[in-house]
């Protein structure tokens, strides 16, 4: 079994969180659950790409507008006679027109209709709407096909005399905005073209829509194919001005009525007559963010479907591999840079599928503006926290690790100097107190016994000595083969350091003595311990690549002689450390011990015992022996 190491198993990790967020993105697009947002993020393009096509100096479509100028001269649209529309229409007829197109019901009948039924079949190429109420609450966007209840058509005599009939029905997204227009809908087993599509096929002179001309989402007709959704409807490709880039071009009803403009202007053209008067509700909002008219809307219509500039989604396909993609490429970066750069690092991916999706958009083909970069911002969130969670874990398994070497405190002060980036060498001048605990006669046992036991042996006594130490809040900071040493009050604050200290020498000697009285057959091993208070310097030893915390100062050497000194078995603490916890220990003066490597003798004194704990005279009396023997 290969056994990964931990860099490659945190790689490992990530890269499976990165890919599994990916996967949860895929899910979200295909089930579309931020439809609201995922539809204003489409929006977006329309408003900053730029979508004004070349000029077309000889646009096909002219509205005849219903404006507030024709209200103003003819009155209220609701009492206009239908001669008027008569007249229009023998007017648009006489200047040429190629398709006549109203989007005006004429659902009642009037005294005019024969008037107005005489004018449609002379001209010939008149286009009437008709309306349906959908069924039920339907969305242009729903993935359903769109299905008409009930409709309101044409008068008959005027649907006899008109070319053809189409639904004018707009359907806006569940926002109110409209960015599609359903172009066939199915009706008592026929399909209702729409009125831009029916403008257009007898515009170009072709035969009416059937259902084969529908194949894989695709419509059919007069050489073009435009791109359909499950609803059957098509992507509106609106222009910023229409007006100006030569989509269309509008003049008022009452002028054309009055004959105040040339009529060459429609010759050759369809004249697509409809309300833009403000007040007859008969608006609807686009992606470019501003209201149009019901007829405006039909006229950008038509002109995508006469020009070919239609919009694509992109395939899902397409949407899933941006989504994962783009996923591990910010999972990548993530974990190979540092945090700014990380950063960087994703918002100049998200710019990056942003300047690719206004490329395509030019060219029809939308992409996923939301599901992509939404999944950026997952994986970048999702492997920081990742990255976080296991630095600490990390640390603390360091911290944990680094303590079996040296005393938690100072793994942990060292680790916080790394974060903060002042580990140096130097150190601090500060009171402490020292143990040192060594093994007596350890070059005659060591003589004796093979290494491999050897180690097992002193490691089984040393783990007792440094319980004790850790048990008391002391730093085991070295180790000296047969010898330890512990320090207080560093790294750490500890104001009962001496105390603590001689309480971890006494625990510990007495820990040894149950160890050889449990464990039968295991060789005696006695340890001298020495205690001593005094100044010292703490703080990081040895050169700029290779750093150690340690404490030094004659208060470590004399901890360290009396450690040498002391008998097995024995605790033996320097006069600083006894004025600091005579109250507390019972200790015998030891008089002036000469040490090695000390010029002037030092007064010592051995431990008896602490105040809870009762020494009987024979006890007292063989120290004392000791003490004269010295």
């Amino acid at each position: 079994m290969v056994r990964l190491s931990k860099r490659k198993k945190r790689f490992i990790i990530s890269l499976s969180t990165t890919v599994a967020i990916g996967l949860v993105f895929c899910l979200v697009s295909h089930f579309n659950l931020l439809h609201g947002i995922h539809l204003k993020s489409h929006d977006f393009l329309f408003k900053t790409v730029d979508t004004n096509p070349a000029m077309d100096p000889d646009n096909k479509i002219v509205i005849v507008a219903i404006d507030d100028k024709s209200l103003d001269q003819l009155g209220r649209f609701s009492s206009w006679p239908r001669i008027h529309h008569a007249q229009l229409v023998n007017e648009l007829a006489g200047a040429g027109a190629r398709t006549i197109v109203f989007d005006v019901l004429f659902t009642e009948p009037t005294p005019d209709d024969n008037e107005l039924a005489a004018s449609i079949r002379n001209a010939g190429n008149v286009i009437l709407p008709l309306v349906g109420t959908p069924d039920g609450q339907q969305s242009a966007v729903t993935g359903e096909v769109i299905t008409l209840g009930s409709v309101l058509k044409p008068i008959k005599t005027l649907e006899e005399s008109a070319l053809a009939v189409a639904h004018a029905n707009v359907i806006p997204d569940e926002d109110g905005v409209v960015r599609r227009l359903p172009l066939i809908i199915p009706n008592d087993g026929q399909y209702e073209p729409a009125l831009a599509l029916t403008a257009v096929t007898s515009y170009l002179r072709r035969p009416p829509i059937t259902a084969d001309s529908v194949e894989n989402d695709y419509l059919s007709f007069a050489g073009r194919s435009v791109p359909l959704d499950n609803s059957s409807c098509m992507l509106i490709n609106y222009t910023d001005n229409p007006v100006s880039s030569g989509g269309y071009s509008i003049v008022s009803y009452v002028d054309v009525l009055r004959n105040n403009i040339s009529s060459d202007i429609f010759e050759d053209k369809i004249a697509l007559i409809g309300v833009t008067a403000i007040g007859f509700g008969d608006v609807f909002w686009t992606p470019m963010g501003r209201v149009i008219s019901g007829v405006e809307l039909h006229a950008s219509a038509i002109y995508n479907l006469l020009t070919g500039n239609f919009l694509k989604p992109a395939p899902e396909f397409t949407t899933n591999l941006s989504i994962l993609l783009l996923a591990v490429i910010c999972g990548l970066a993530v974990l190979r840079f540092r945090p700014v750069l990380a950063t960087l690092s994703a918002v100049f991916l998200v710019i990056i599928y942003y300047l690719t999706a206004f490329y395509f958009f030019d060219r029809g083909i939308v992409l996923d503006m939301l599901y992509p970069t939404l999944s950026i911002a997952g994986v970048f969130v999702g492997i920081n926290l990742y990255n976080v969670t296991s630095e600490r874990l990390q640390k603390a398994e360091i911290t944990r690790t680094f303590g079996r070497y040296v005393s938690p405190p100072v793994a942990t002060k060292i680790l916080n100097a790394v974060d903060e980036g002042s580990l140096k060498l130097g150190g601090e001048e500060c009171m402490v107190t020292v143990l040192f605990a060594d093994v007596r006669n350890f070059s005659g046992f060591s003589e004796k016994t093979k290494p491999q036991e050897l180690v097992s042996i002193l490691n089984r006594y040393l783990s007792v000595v440094i319980k004790a130490a850790l048990q008391h809040d002391g730093m085991v900071n070295k180790f000296g083969g047969d010898s330890i040493m512990a320090v207080w009050n560093v790294p750490v604050n500890c104001p009962e350091h001496a105390l603590l200290a001689t309480g971890a020498a006494i625990s510990a000697q007495q820990a040894l003595s149950e160890l050889q009285d449990r464990v039968k057959n295991l060789p005696k091993i006695e340890f001298g311990i020495g205690v001593n208070t005094g100044n010292a310097v703490a703080g990081n030893m040895g050169s700029a690549d290779r750093l150690e915390y340690s404490v030094v100062g004659d208060a470590v050497n004399i901890a360290s002689r009396l450690a040498d000194a002391a008998p097995g078995g024995r605790i033996w603490i320097g006069a600083d450390t006894f004025n600091l916890i005579k109250d507390s220990v019972s200790a015998v003066p030891l008089g002036a011990l000469p040490l090695k490597g000390k010029s002037e003798t030092i007064q010592a004194y051995e431990v008896v015992d602490t105040h809870n704990q009762q020494y009987d005279d024979r006890e007292i009396e063989i120290l004392r022996m000791h003490q004269e023997e010295v």
